[in-house]
């Protein structure tokens, strides 16, 4: 079953007209980790942007539909839209640190963020953010709320957004390169925490990513894309084990073949 679709989707620069994705479709399976991977420029962050109603100024969606749940997301009003962001779709962006203010301490940042969504007192709210944040491994979760986000590693900061998303219990989460500016310690984590919160929670997960090594590390279905193309798609076993295009073939054995020299 899927929970959203991408349909016939073209978005182009307003001044220009240059085009940056060029009639994308694609489907995300309900309670599955989907992968969209390519090189930078390939279109991956444009696209899941526009599913979240968020691409930047001067850049438009022109054509196409996001069905959701049966809904054309590019028909949602403005409030819709805002109560469909985090309440539905969460998403967790590769840095961090730009998702919050550096002048008001966790805790209230992330309740501030509950309460815009739902009702829920600050007791309930304190025992259960403390609890997921046990449950995902970060000690001392009463210190760390109490704290700014600049006093917290790239990698601790992730690692709240993730309690967040859990709190928050949305149906999709976007994570788009989460792991690229990390630690290969705390990459781990992070991919673990996905998946756990696929295999625990049965939420869906949108990863975007350049990294082959994510995929074979985190997805069910990949979607491959180039220079605003979708150019193969399948999943994880089909696109390792027969993958079709040659970029494709290209970008794993570039991933590997790194991989390999880093170990030597």
């Amino acid at each position: 079953m899927n929970i959203l679709e991408v349909k016939g989707l073209k978005i182009e620069e307003d001044q220009n007209k240059k085009i940056l994705v060029n009639n994308a479709d694609f489907e995300i399976e309900k309670g599955k980790i989907t992968c969209i991977v390519g090189e930078s420029g390939s279109g991956k962050t444009m696209t899941a942007m526009s599913i979240i109603g968020m691409l930047p100024e001067g850049v438009k969606a022109t054509k196409g539909k996001i069905i959701f749940n049966g809904e054309n997301i590019f028909s949602f009003s403005k409030e819709k839209l805002r109560n469909f962001r985090g309440k539905k779709i969460f998403s967790i962006f590769q840095n961090s640190i730009n998702c919050f203010n550096p002048s008001v301490i966790m805790e209230t940042q992330i309740y501030d963020m509950i309460c815009s969504h739902y009702n829920m007192d600050k007791k309930s709210f304190q025992e259960r953010i403390i609890n997921i944040m046990r449950n995902i491994n970060l000690k001392k979760p009463e210190v760390l709320l109490k704290q700014y986000p600049f006093q917290l590693s790239g990698g601790m900061l992730q690692r709240m957004m993730i309690a967040s998303a859990i709190i928050m219990e949305p149906d999709i989460i976007i994570a788009d390169e989460p792991t690229t500016a990390l630690d290969l310690v705390s990459q781990k984590d992070i991919l673990n925490q996905l998946k756990m919160i696929k295999e625990k929670l049965s939420t869906t997960v949108l990863m975007i990513t350049h990294d082959f090594g994510v995929v074979a590390e985190i997805a069910d279905n990949v979607v491959i894309m180039r220079n605003g193309n979708i150019i193969e798609r399948g999943t994880v076993y089909n696109i390792f084990d027969n993958p079709k295009e040659d970029y494709t073939k290209i970008l794993i054995d570039a991933t590997f073949k790194r991989e390999v020299t880093d170990v030597c």
